[in-house]
């Protein structure tokens, strides 16, 4: 297959994934609600339950995520799965390890590539050096002004999201248990957001650089090691 018929199908893929998006715009979010636009939130079912939950625990004098009360609001929400779920309770129990059957061993083989995946080794090593900086700047550091915080909150966030993300990208990424484009539809859904994280991330990162001077080495190679993620991410979409 060349580039030109490559690239139509992967821009195919996008163009239906907006489709997609407008009918189920959760599955194409970073669940960062508080910073989503009013728009998406209108229509979006998850927000608008979640927005049920805080109204309900605060109608009943209650803290927004009183768990008491959100386990109730969630059963009332999901109400029928649990007989759903015990139906199929002996075909959920699932060893991977025990079961001979070729497809389901292509599968266990698939998600091994996705657990050694270079890519999500680099973004876990990423998750654990961002986080020992956050807790070095931001978390047990109080006072800070507004600006500052906003920039490390957003670091925060995506860096524990990134290497949810990509792996949820890289396990519909040629997925064998699925025929035609709907798991790489997702993934490519995946990749976006994954992109949005490294991006909102790199911009941070750079605006916080004048803040911490001891760190601008530290902050470099956070910067680098986003950059290198984003251009591995667009190699596997020339893939497509």
């Amino acid at each position: 297959m060349d580039k030109q018929k490559k690239s139509e199908r992967l821009e195919k893929i996008k163009e239906e994934n907006k489709r997609y998006e407008k009918e189920t715009p959760y599955n194409f979010c970073d669940r960062w609600c508080e910073r989503c636009a009013h728009e998406k939130q209108k229509s979006c079912k998850l927000y608008q339950d979640e927005f049920e939950q805080k109204l309900t625990c605060i109608a009943y004098g209650k803290e927004p995520n009183d768990p008491e009360i959100t386990m109730e609001v969630m059963k009332k929400q999901h109400e029928g799965l649990e007989k759903i779920f015990e139906d199929h309770e002996e075909e959920l129990d699932i060893d991977f390890n025990e079961i001979d059957d070729p497809e389901f061993k292509k599968i266990k083989e698939h998600m091994d590539f996705v657990e050694s995946n270079p890519l999500q080794v680099t973004a876990e090593r990423y998750l654990d050096k961002a986080h020992e900086f956050l807790e070095a700047v931001f978390y047990k550091n109080t006072g800070l002004e507004h600006e500052l915080t906003y920039d490390l909150e957003t670091i925060s966030w995506y860096h524990t999201l990134l290497p949810v993300k990509l792996n949820r990208a890289l396990a519909g990424f040629h997925e064998p248990a699925c025929e035609g484009d709907i798991s790489l539809c997702d993934a490519v859904a995946q990749f976006e957001i994954c992109k949005k994280a490294i991006d909102e991330s790199s911009k941070a990162f750079k605006k916080i650089k004048q803040h911490f001077p001891s760190r601008h080495a530290q902050i470099s190679e956070f910067i680098a090691i986003l950059s290198n993620m984003r251009s591995r991410i667009e190699l596997l979409e020339k893939t497509i």
